[in-house]
């Protein structure tokens, strides 16, 4: 499905973010098969609070949830430099244009709509893990070019 080159989804991390436990269990069924480590929070402020101990490598975030909705979630995660380049991906039964174009605006990566298709909602994690780790890659070859040219000089 992905190259292992690219992806290791033994050492992926993925949070989950859904009011509805149904959802969850299905979503850690699917990913876990997969391989990849899960962990999950049933309402916003509880994913804020998962970011205290736990940094992942891509977040699955429901739009639609009460107190704190999705966009407000991703909001808060985008504006702390700590945690802005955790992917986040919604999950949204929503068909509203002006929900997925905010959900673009405060930083998402990418949406499924639910109920999503599993080999679509795969594809699309692991789009998001080889985009993440390509360029924390380039980062990295970026600072040892600075470093040799700091040596140069």
């Amino acid at each position: 499905m992905y190259s292992s080159e690219l992806i290791n989804p033994e050492e992926s991390i993925i949070l989950l973010v859904d009011d509805l436990k149904q959802n969850l269990k299905l979503l850690t069924f699917i990913l876990e098969a997969e391989n990849y480590q899960t962990s999950f929070a049933l309402s916003g402020k509880d994913a804020l609070e998962r970011l205290n101990v736990l940094t992942p490598d891509l977040i699955l975030l429901d739009l639609m949830m009460p107190d704190m909705n999705g966009l407000e979630v991703c909001e808060k995660i985008k504006s702390n430099s700590e945690y802005k380049d955790i992917p986040i991906i919604f999950l949204t039964a929503s068909q509203e244009e002006h929900h997925l174009v905010e959900a673009y605006k405060l930083g998402a990566a990418d949406y499924v709509t639910k109920p999503f298709k599993k080999p679509e909602l795969l594809m699309r994690i692991a789009s998001q893990l080889i985009i993440k780790n390509q360029a924390k890659y380039i980062m990295q070859l970026l600072e040892e070019i600075k470093h040799l040219r700091a040596i140069k000089n």
